[in-house]
């Protein structure tokens, strides 16, 4: 099986090229746009095809499976997420159909920030009318559009996830690092609930997505379907280091301010910035639940990491590897 892979240095790319290289047996190309910084990739044996999504190489005319991660989760302005979420993804199709490649199905890895927030714990489901609430979300669901408009030509399906979490990524790290220090941040008193999905079953669910029969333009919601809000996750993540956490309450204009700083200062800088006014946007929802039935019955997508489970594996790396 000869497997492509964009985004693959990244936190969820590197683990997925691992997954496929531990339990599939699979020949993979990585799009890399610089192959003497290939992050997690370097020492993996796979084909690095340099460029990126706007200057795709010649490819291998017998690709198998393609899976599409690269994307922006951060940008320096709003602009940015649709120049490489929506326009890097239709690059990536038209080079495909001028190099004649005709693979067997392309993945498309969006988010449940595409869908749209849910109702407090009411999941959204997959048919739900998309109401995305940021930049960011926005230009996912560009992105999935840019997919179906290829879904006659090629074979393609489309996965939401929830928030992904795990080694390698920084995302959470600075969630954690307050938890160690005897604080869990509750932001504006409110038990905002959300499904989380451990980096490895993601792998799983994309695998799943990739060797799955189902019409083409399917999509599928992949996350654990417990439905968790951010206290259990910082006292869970205070029981795995033996540690009990004080609740530390922070009101949403102190949240709003810290964004807006962190927009000024990106507007000096340059520089890309975790957290911003369109994060907020997203953060200050009730809820980002997502029914996963979907996913469970036609691609027979069952996670094998539940929230202690997964943040046992991602505390321990971090301590591993000095980040916590």
């Amino acid at each position: 099986m000869n497997v492509f892979v964009t985004g693959g240095t990244g936190f969820i790319g590197s683990h997925l090229i691992e997954f496929l290289q531990r339990h599939v047996s699979a020949n993979i190309h990585a799009l890399v746009r610089d192959p003497n910084n290939l992050k997690w990739l370097d020492g993996l044996d796979i084909n690095m095809s340099e460029g990126d999504l706007f200057s795709i190489p010649v490819l291998p005319r017998d690709l198998d499976i393609i899976f599409h991660l690269a994307g922006h989760t951060k940008a320096a302005k709003p602009a940015d997420y649709y120049t490489v979420n929506r326009e890097g993804t239709a690059s990536l199709f038209q080079a495909l159909h001028d190099q004649g490649i005709h693979p067997k199905r392309i993945v498309y890895l969006s988010s449940f920030a595409a869908g749209g927030p849910s109702s407090g714990a009411c999941p959204r489901n997959e048919d739900m009318p998309p109401a995305p609430v940021s930049s960011y979300g926005r230009s996912k669901l560009e992105g999935e559009k840019e997919t179906l408009k290829w879904k006659d030509r090629f074979p393609v399906g489309i996965v939401r996830v929830g928030a992904v979490y795990g080694p390698r990524d920084r995302a959470f790290l600075p969630y954690l690092r307050s938890v160690k220090k005897g604080f869990l941040p509750l932001f504006d008193r409110k038990n905002r609930l959300l499904n989380l999905c451990y980096v490895k079953d993601l792998c799983t669910g994309l695998a799943l997505a990739g060797t799955g029969d189902y019409e083409s333009g399917g999509i599928f919601n992949i996350a654990h379907p417990e439905t968790v809000s951010w206290r259990q996750i910082g006292q869970t993540a205070g029981e795995i280091m033996n540690i009990e956490p004080r609740l530390f309450p922070i009101p949403g204009p102190v949240v709003f301010s810290f964004a807006l700083l962190s927009d000024l200062m990106r507007l000096v800088t340059k520089k890309r910035s975790v957290f911003s006014l369109q994060k907020y946007r997203e953060f200050i929802q009730d809820g980002w639940c997502g029914d996963t039935t979907r996913a469970q019955t036609r691609l027979g997508f069952s996670p094998g990491y539940d929230l202690k489970a997964g943040l046992e594996q991602t505390i321990r790396w971090y301590l591993s590897h000095h980040w916590l």
